[in-house]
């Protein structure tokens, strides 16, 4: 949704979707906000796996991720403006993670996806003289507990 600085209209406040996020049954929820000042969502952690793990390690993990609540957010930047463009027809920021989700084939944790596109947003951003650094958080006021995001690809041919 498109919004401007002087017209509030099209506004959501963060309390109204932690307030709706917590009302829903779902297990695992993330928000994406590719906006300005999205960051200050950002304001809890979360727990990461080691890396080198076994993929034995690596799966009952998953699997412990996927049994808490999680409510996470990723978004754009930090607590001031994000480029709107720099990506084709995109943000420089949708375009990051339209290019890391099209180009996954396994299951991806939340934190790795960030990860990702926090790469790729730096690089291009910086190019362009700005400074931009995408955030990733669980929301504990949305009744985040534990658990990351898990995006399961679908399987080929569905």
């Amino acid at each position: 949704m498109d919004s401007s600085l002087d017209d509030d209209v099209n506004w959501i406040p963060t309390d109204r979707i932690t307030g709706i996020m917590n009302l829903m049954s779902a297990k695992q929820i993330m928000v994406i906000a590719d906006a300005c000042y999205s960051g200050f969502m950002t304001r809890a952690s979360l727990t990461r796996l080691e890396t080198g793990k076994s993929e034995e390690s690596y799966n009952k993990w998953l699997t412990k991720m996927a049994a808490y609540k999680s409510r996470v957010i990723i978004s754009s930047g930090e607590t001031k403006p994000v480029l709107d463009g720099g990506g084709g027809s995109h943000s420089v920021f949708a375009k990051a993670l339209l290019d890391t989700l099209g180009g996954n084939s396994k299951i991806l944790l939340g934190i790795d996806l960030h990860r990702a596109i926090a790469e790729k947003v730096v690089d291009v951003s910086g190019r362009m003289g700005h400074d931009q650094v995408p955030q990733y958080a669980g929301l504990n006021r949305a009744g985040h507990e534990l658990g990351d995001f898990l995006f399961v690809p679908k399987p080929q041919g569905t």
